[in-house]
C-alpha cells in the first residue's frame, strides 16, 4: 500500500515538474517572438483594412455598392443615415420604424440589445441593423463605455470544444471565442466610415464652432471605435470570465474601460495555447491582457506613456517605440489622424500585438493647427512635386526611392505605407543630415523656389 501512495505521490510530483516547464518555456518563447508582435499586422487606412503580408500591407475589404447620402444628411444622425441607407426596400423600411419606436420609447441601449440578441442575417437589412448599432455607439462614446460595453457582451460566446460539449482535457475554465457579431459590426463601421470620410471631405467651411467640434469628435470617436473593433477581431480568442479592472468586484469576459484621458482599454484574460494538434490545444498559462486604443490625434501620437505599461528590458518595447516615432513622423509630416492599438501583458508588461488606424485630415479638422498647414491631399500632392523631375528636390529622388511614374495617393496610400515609412527616413538622411533641410519640408509647397542643387 505504502509503495503504491510511494507511485502515486511520484507521479504527481512529475507531472507538477511537467506543468512548470511547460509555463517557463511558453513564458521564454512569448518573450522570444514578442519582437515578431511589434510589427502592426494590420492597419486601417481611410475606412479600409490592410494586412501585412510581409513585404506590403494588403487591402482586405471590399465595400458593397452603397447608397449616396445627400450633402444635407448629417451624419451625426445615425437614424437618417439609416434612412437614406435603406430607401426603396420595404423589409428594410419596417425594421427601422420599428427600431425607432424602441429607440423614442426605451432608449439607446435597448436598440442596441434589440439588435445584437437576434442570428445574423446576410442581407440589406443586418447591414442596416448594424450600421445604428455603430452610429449608436460613436455618438454615445464622449459619455463613456456603457453601450460599447453593452455591444462587447453580445460578441463572445461559449466554446464547447470539438466534441460539443467539453475539451479533451478540462482545463478547469470555461473558454469563450469571439462571435460573427464582431465581424459584422466592422463591416458596419466601414459603411460609417466611408459616409464620415465623404461627409468630412465635402465641407469646405463650419460657421458654427460648436458644431464643428462636435464632427471632429464624432470623426474621432469613429476611427477609434472601429480599431477597437478590427482589433478584438484580430487578436482576442480563448477568453475566460475574469474579476474587471474596473472596481466592480464583477466578472466579464471583457470589460472596456475609458479613463479621463480618451484612450480605451480593453481588459480580459486569455488562454494561448502553446502546442496545436490539429483542432486539439494544449494550453500554457493564462494571461491577463490590456488591449490599449489610444485616442486619435492629428499629426502627433501620445508615445510617452507606453513604458508605464510596458517593461523596457525587452527589445521589442524599444523596437515598438522606434516604429511608433516612424507612424508619428508620417502623421506630422502628411498631416493625418492616427491612433494605434497596443496588447501587453499585464503581469509580464510584455507586448502581445500593435494595429495603427490612419486617416486623412480635412479643412474642418484642423482649426487648431497653424493657419499655413496642409492637409493631406494637399501635403500628399507637393510631396509627388517636389521629387518629381523639375521638383525642388527632384535630383534626390532616386536616393530616397521615390518614382514619379509610380507617385503617391489617397488611394494607395495605405499599401504603400511601410514604403512611406522608408521615404521619410532617407529624406531625414539625405536632405536633413547631409544638407541641414527640416525633413519635414518634403510636403510643403515649394514649387516657386530654385530647384535644390547636389553639392560637388
Amino acid at each position: 500500500m505504502k509503495l503504491e501512495y510511494k507511485k502515486r505521490i511520484y507521479w504527481l510530483l512529475r507531472f507538477i515538474l511537467i506543468v512548470c516547464v511547460v509555463n517557463v518555456l511558453t513564458g521564454m518563447y512569448e518573450v522570444f517572438i514578442s519582437n515578431y508582435n511589434v510589427i502592426a499586422n494590420q492597419i486601417i487606412w481611410k475606412g479600409a483594412r490592410y494586412n501585412w503580408d510581409g513585404n506590403i500591407y494588403h487591402n482586405i475589404d471590399e465595400l458593397e455598392n452603397l447608397s449616396e447620402l445627400p450633402k444635407e444628411c448629417d451624419i451625426r444622425d445615425i437614424w437618417a443615415v439609416a434612412s437614406y441607407y435603406s430607401k426603396d426596400d420595404a423589409e428594410c423600411e419596417s425594421r427601422l420604424r420599428e427600431l425607432e419606436k424602441i429607440n423614442d420609447e426605451q432608449g439607446e441601449k435597448q436598440v442596441v440589445e434589440n439588435i445584437l440578441e437576434h442570428d445574423l442575417g446576410d442581407d440589406k437589412k443586418t447591414r442596416m441593423e448594424y450600421l445604428i448599432v455603430a452610429g449608436i455607439l460613436t455618438k454615445d462614446l464622449d459619455k463613456g463605455t456603457e453601450l460599447l460595453n453593452t455591444a462587447l457582451d453580445y460578441c463572445f460566446d461559449r466554446d464547447f470544444g470539438v466534441l460539443g460539449y467539453k475539451r479533451y482535457i478540462d482545463i478547469g475554465d470555461k473558454l469563450y471565442r469571439k462571435n460573427e457579431k464582431v465581424e459584422e459590426i466592422i463591416k458596419a463601421f466601414e459603411i460609417l466610415s466611408k459616409y464620415t470620410v465623404d461627409y468630412v471631405e465635402g465641407i469646405d467651411k463650419i460657421v458654427d464652432e460648436d458644431r464643428r467640434d462636435t464632427d471632429i469628435r464624432y470623426y474621432h470617436n469613429m476611427i477609434q471605435l472601429f480599431q477597437t473593433f478590427s482589433s478584438i477581431e484580430q487578436f482576442d480568442n480563448n477568453l475566460i470570465m475574469a474579476k474587471s479592472h474596473s472596481g466592480d468586484n464583477k466578472k466579464y469576459i471583457i470589460r472596456a474601460v475609458k479613463g479621463d484621458s480618451r484612450d480605451i482599454s480593453l481588459y480580459y484574460t486569455m488562454y494561448k495555447a502553446f502546442i496545436k494538434f490539429g483542432n486539439v490545444n494544449v494550453y500554457g498559462r493564462y494571461k491577463n491582457l490590456n488591449m490599449r486604443i489610444y485616442g486619435v490625434m492629428i499629426g502627433y501620437l501620445d508615445v510617452r506613456d507606453v513604458t508605464d505599461h510596458i517593461s523596457l528590458k525587452y527589445l521589442s518595447t524599444l523596437t515598438f517605440i522606434r516604429r511608433l516615432y516612424r507612424l508619428e513622423s508620417t502623421s506630422d509630416i502628411f498631416e493625418l489622424c492616427a491612433t494605434y492599438t497596443v496588447v501587453y501583458d499585464t503581469d509580464m508588461h510584455l507586448i502581445e500585438g500593435t494595429a495603427y488606424a490612419v486617416y486623412p485630415t480635412y479643412k474642418i479638422l484642423t482649426r487648431h493647427r497653424p493657419v499655413d498647414v496642409n492637409y493631406t491631399k494637399d501635403a500628399i500632392r507637393n510631396f509627388n512635386t517636389n521629387f518629381s523631375k523639375g521638383g525642388y528636390f527632384g535630383e534626390f529622388a532616386n536616393e530616397v526611392g521615390y518614382d514619379e511614374n509610380n507617385p503617391i495617393n489617397e488611394e494607395n496610400f495605405g499599401e504603400r505605407l511601410v514604403e512611406i515609412f522608408n521615404m521619410e527616413y532617407k529624406c531625414y538622411e539625405v536632405i536633413g543630415l547631409e544638407y541641414g533641410f527640416d525633413f519635414k519640408c518634403i510636403t510643403l509647397d515649394l514649387s516657386g523656389k530654385e530647384p535644390l542643387k547636389r553639392e560637388d
